[in-house]
């Protein structure tokens, strides 16, 4: 067999690129047949799936044809299973080594068209540094257009540094990305980088001030902190950040969580235990507190601030386990305050003594919902263990609870049976006196007051505060009304009643005051006085009428009715009338004496056989005076 037609039976058997090159090889170095040689890498390349597996053909024939038009169609082929700029940089860089520059330039461009990424820009980049600086520049250019984010501007500037050694402009590139920078995170790659690339704290500190003054969310602001102490070691600022993001924290996890961080970062107890205390004052339960005053306590040296935080930790116990736990960190802290230390040591021994009578305890003080039950709850705490100081919890919760005057009439007497805390008492009843709305509430307070107080003065000055803003003439006679009943001062009475006395403008109002003048001050003169002015204002038999009636409601004493009558005979003087005040002395004064006189002037007026019939028939019924009657009325024609 001859060479030839052995090396066709080799060229139908090739199924690799290593197969049909040497297979072209031989064929060169055996025939001569370049043409042959080519033909069969050609349909080698064919079966290419990738642009570097038709690279291996295109350098086989640089090195086996040695004719650049034939490497040229080699690449230009796979040119077309390009589909990324990584493979087109990649196909440049054979290009040129191949020795195909312009072909290189080529594929170049065309992987600056097919670059999206910034990475994809400058790692071509970074390539045509080596054999084309401008095409390189042109890049470059175009890859800082693709800048978005803080990160694509850190990467650029470090590609700068590194290609051209050029520390001001990569400088220049961060400050354009601090622009771009929204987070922290963001913020922080800059000022990394500046540090690690450009060696330049300072300006990494104003990218770092520049971020402050943008990001607004604690939980940011507290990553953020953290970074700035690890890249500045700077403890002012780093404070300064924790100050803005304490301004962003309404929550106790929040603030806990803060507190930590910068005093870990900072060393800062003034800062750290202002924070605790705002977690404190968000209202966290019983073990949330301890935790908080215990580390308030030990790691910040606050005894002060931690004992107001055990206080409230206190406050808030739900189950006996809470308060044990809290006893302990109390007795630990609170050293220096014996009452409040034994006062604990107390319930703690009680606690521990009557365990499971304190769970039940625990368990109706969560399920109290208004006042009543929870003051039934303190007392029997009492009754069963002798526990004020719970009891006094259990009160105060009471008192947190009342909404009506009774009850806290009712709450006070129940502190003054258990726990006979004068003080707390009398808050309560000092708060009661805004709820006062009628003289009754103030009897009933002020009888609470004397009953658990026994305080007669304060009672007293209670009074008074009403005698100054009476509003009417009722008011000053109840006042005089206590003024003899629960102190006995006449002297005080009279001048209450003489004021009612001089605002007195009705019948009413003047019957009223010489009611009080008669009953409780017993001057039956000045009553009289003051029943006449009353008379003085009357008119009419309906007049007269009205204030016989509002007298006998105010006294049994007929010979005032009778001298009131007397005047009014002056007035009432038509017929009708005199049988009115005839018939009123007869019923109501039991005077037959006046009652005669007003009928003899009635029976001057009695001109009509109609009036005559009403005279007889009254003084027959009225008077019981037979013969007088059949004389009226034997008048009659």
């Amino acid at each position: 067999m001859g060479l030839k037609e052995e090396l066709e039976e080799k060229a139908e058997s090739c199924d690799s690129p290593e197969e049909y090159i040497g297979v072209a090889r031989e064929i060169v170095a055996g025939l001569d047949d370049k043409d042959w040689a080519v033909e069969l890498m050609e349909e080698g390349a064919e079966w290419a799936q990738t642009y570097d597996e038709t690279v291996v053909y295109a350098e086989a024939a640089k090195e086996i044809i040695g004719d650049d038009d034939v490497v040229g169609n080699f690449l230009s082929n796979a040119k077309m299973l390009c589909t990324s700029a990584a493979d087109f940089i990649g196909l440049g860089t054979a290009a040129g080594k191949l020795g195909l520059d312009d072909m290189a330039k080529e594929m170049n461009e065309a992987a600056m068209g097919k670059c999206t990424k910034l990475t994809d820009f400058l790692n071509l980049s970074n390539e045509l540094a080596k054999t084309d600086p401008d095409m390189a520049k042109k890049v470059m250019d175009k890859a800082f257009e693709k800048c978005t984010k803080p990160e694509d501007f850190v990467s650029f500037a470090k590609s700068i540094l590194d290609s051209t050694k050029d520390k001001d402009k990569a400088k220049e590139i961060y400050e354009k990305g601090m622009a771009a920078a929204t987070t922290a995170d963001g913020f922080s790659a800059l000022a990394a980088g500046a540090i690690k690339d450009l060696g330049d704290k300072d300006f990494a500190r104003a990218v770092y001030e520049k971020a402050l003054g943008s990001l607004e969310k604690g939980d940011e602001l507290l990553k953020f902190a953290g970074i700035v102490k690890e890249q500045l070691d700077d403890n002012d600022f780093t404070l300064s950040i924790y100050k803005k993001a304490e301004a962003q924290y309404t929550k106790f996890d929040e603030y806990l969580k803060l507190a930590k961080a910068s005093f870990e970062n900072t060393g800062d107890k003034a800062f750290a235990s202002g924070v605790y205390q705002k977690a404190a004052a968000t209202n966290p339960d019983c073990v949330q507190l301890v935790s908080l005053a215990m580390a308030m306590a030990r790691d910040l040296g606050d005894t002060t601030a931690a004992l107001l935080v055990l206080k409230q930790a206190q406050a808030a116990v739900k189950n006996n386990e809470e308060f044990l736990k809290t006893a302990e960190a109390i007795l630990e802290v609170a050293k220096d305050d014996k009452a409040w230390t034994d006062a604990i040591a107390f319930q703690k021994a009680k606690r521990e003594e009557f365990g499971k009578l304190y769970n039940d305890f625990a368990l109706s003080e969560n399920e109290c919902k208004n006042c009543s039950p929870m003051r039934v709850l303190a007392a029997e705490v009492v009754k069963e263990t002798g526990d004020i100081h719970y009891a006094a919890k259990l009160y105060k919760k009471a008192q947190g609870l009342t909404i009506h005057f009774s009850d806290f009439i009712k709450l006070a007497a129940a502190i003054h049976a258990d726990l006979n805390d004068a003080e707390w008492i009398k808050q309560i009843y000092t708060a009661l006196l805004d709820k006062c709305k009628s003289f009754g509430d103030y009897n009933t307070l002020t009888n609470a007051i004397q009953d658990t107080l026994g305080d007669s003065a304060w009672v007293k000055e209670i009074y008074a505060g009403i005698e100054k803003k009476a509003a009417g003439n009722a008011d000053l006679m109840k006042l005089a009304a206590v003024a003899i009943e629960k102190f006995n001062d006449k002297a005080w009475a009279k001048k209450l009643v003489g004021a009612a006395g001089s605002k007195a403008k009705t019948v009413y109002d003047f019957t009223f005051a010489a009611s009080a003048t008669l009953n409780l001050l017993k001057d039956r003169d000045g009553a009289l006085a003051l029943y006449k002015s009353a008379e003085g204002l009357c008119r009419t038999k309906k007049d007269y009428a009205g204030l016989v009636a509002l007298v006998k409601q105010q006294t049994s004493d007929k010979a005032i009715l009778s001298e009131l009558l007397d005047l009014g005979r002056q007035k009432l003087t038509e017929f009708s009338d005199q049988i009115f005040l005839a018939e009123t002395f007869l019923i109501d004064a039991q005077d037959a004496e006046n009652a005669a006189a007003v009928y003899e002037d009635a029976e001057r007026n009695a001109l009509t056989n109609e009036a005559l019939s009403q005279l007889g028939t009254s003084v027959s019924g009225r008077l019981g005076d037979a013969k007088w009657a059949s004389r009226i009325l034997a008048k009659i024609r």
